[in-house]
């Protein structure tokens, strides 16, 4: 099985693997540079970790900021470089009372907020001509709220979909364009078998393989979602894994499995590797080598997608079809979030720069590292890398795709225990997929382990 997720998006800031940016198209004005916060004072700004541009592009944000803001200086940008988790030096600097006055957190901010680890940001918001609630899609600004509060912002959200060989598709005579993409499962279940040739217990090519080959957890929740149901209602504060809506899910992914993939997960992941980026063993992506038609991605992929040796050129992108007990098509998304740690003495002066990052900073942001601005003000951004390969038309057409897929998205990152489902989640898809538990255990257990680290934070 593929893993986790927030080990890849990690991985990729650490590398620097995204691909760069460049060129702007306009979407919207850009709201006015924050307010000039009163008084001389001296601001620490961190980051999780990350790649050398990375951590330049921020010390450029900061030394910008400085230079149109007079009274405001800054320690040197600094990151966590050690080997365990950055959340723990994090969590003991709050705690002795000297944490950072701003920090990218790649966790979500309902985690630290529920725990007091965080301050809230409402009444700066509220103030604010570019960080107002209405500025933000919902589904993004929702993975920052908690107990009637707001504890972040979501900097940027890489929104994801279907990415789809078109090469493939034009030898097949089968239609290229995204309206004629699979509107249903179904659909997408008959269309992803013209694709997939086993050589024996083998795996040679594929179309789309069900909850196998999938970067990370977002899909957990959106295949769920596509299909009439929900892993986490945030407004009741309640996990629901085991619904009927979600075992159907389940059972129709075994169901497809069994009749396209032979039942057998462990002869798919032994075949090749069905991510798109190259495993923990060095296997090349199958989608890039053209043995895999259909690919869940995100907005990153749109430049990674040259770094990793592609042997075709032209992909499409398309929404995620629709469940036979669905309505509609949606997304997900994963944010790097901006927080002010709790403890911070200087909480108005840290918003204004958190102002001035999510709307402006974060252009230089993006040209080190193109990861999708989630603040509706922000003009469009298109990677160069793109541009220079399919166009300036195609490159744009993706980029507002994907801003289309983020305005759908369904909430995520809302639960303050996030990570525990992550973990929950992924083992409870490994046992099904290989058969070691019904659907309805498989979920069943993690529906109580979830429900049981929630009602721990609840109580606090």
């Amino acid at each position: 099985m593929s893993k986790s997720p927030l080990s890849r998006r990690r991985f990729l800031y650490q590398t620097g693997a995204l691909a760069a940016a460049g060129a702007l198209a306009t979407r919207g004005p850009l709201s006015a540079l924050a307010a000039r916060p009163n008084g001389s004072v001296n601001l620490n700004f961190t980051l999780p970790g990350g790649s050398t541009a990375y951590l330049q592009a921020m010390q450029s944000i900061v030394d910008d900021y400085t230079k149109l803001h007079s009274s405001i200086t800054f320690n040197k940008v600094t990151k966590y470089t050690g080997k365990g988790d950055y959340k723990i030096p994090l969590l003991a600097s709050i705690a002795a009372g000297s944490p950072p006055d701003v920090t990218v957190v790649w966790d979500g901010p309902v985690g630290f907020g529920a725990q007091g680890a965080v301050q809230s940001i409402d009444k700066y918001m509220a103030n604010s001509s570019s960080s107002v609630a209405k500025n933000w899609p919902s589904a993004a600004l929702a993975s920052c709220q908690f107990g009637g509060k707001t504890w972040g912002l979501p900097a940027t959200a890489g929104s994801n979909c279907f990415y789809y060989n078109e090469e493939l598709f034009q030898k097949k005579g089968i239609p290229t364009s995204r309206d004629k993409f699979p509107k249903t499962w179904d659909e997408l279940r008959k269309l992803s078998k013209e694709f997939t040739f086993w050589k024996g217990n083998q795996l040679i090519s594929a179309g789309k393989i069900p909850m196998i080959g999938e970067e990370d957890e977002l899909m957990q929740y959106i295949w769920p979602a596509l299909n009439g149901g929900q892993i986490y209602d945030g407004a009741n504060q309640k996990y629901t894994i085991n619904s009927d809506a979600n075992i159907a899910t389940y059972e129709y992914m075994l169901s497809w499995l069994n009749e396209e993939y032979k039942g057998n997960a462990q002869a798919v992941d032994q075949s090749a590797n069905w991510l798109g980026y190259p495993d923990t063993t060095n296997r090349p992506s199958a989608f890039a080598l053209g043995k895999n038609a259909i690919l869940e991605q995100g907005s990153w992929y749109l430049g990674d997608f040259y770094t990793v040796a592609p042997t075709f050129q032209h992909f499409g992108l398309a929404e995620f079809p629709v469940g036979p007990h669905g309505s509609k098509s949606t997304a997900g998304f994963w944010p790097n979030w901006v927080v002010i740690p709790q403890g911070s003495q200087h909480v108005a002066e840290a918003f204004a720069f958190m102002d001035y990052l999510v709307s402006k900073g974060v252009i230089t942001w993006f040209n080190a590292v193109p990861d999708l601005p989630a603040n509706k003000l922000v003009p469009l951004l298109l990677p160069s890398v793109a541009v220079q390969k399919r166009g300036k038309a195609f490159a744009t057409d993706a980029i507002e795709f994907f801003h289309h897929q983020l305005n759908i998205a369904i909430p995520l990152w809302n639960s303050p225990v996030a990570s525990i489902a992550n973990d929950q989640l992924i083992k409870a898809r490994q046992r099904i997929l290989y058969k070691q538990v019904s659907p309805k255990q498989g979920l069943s257990d993690a529906q109580q382990a979830c429900q049981a680290a929630l009602k721990k934070v609840l109580k606090k």
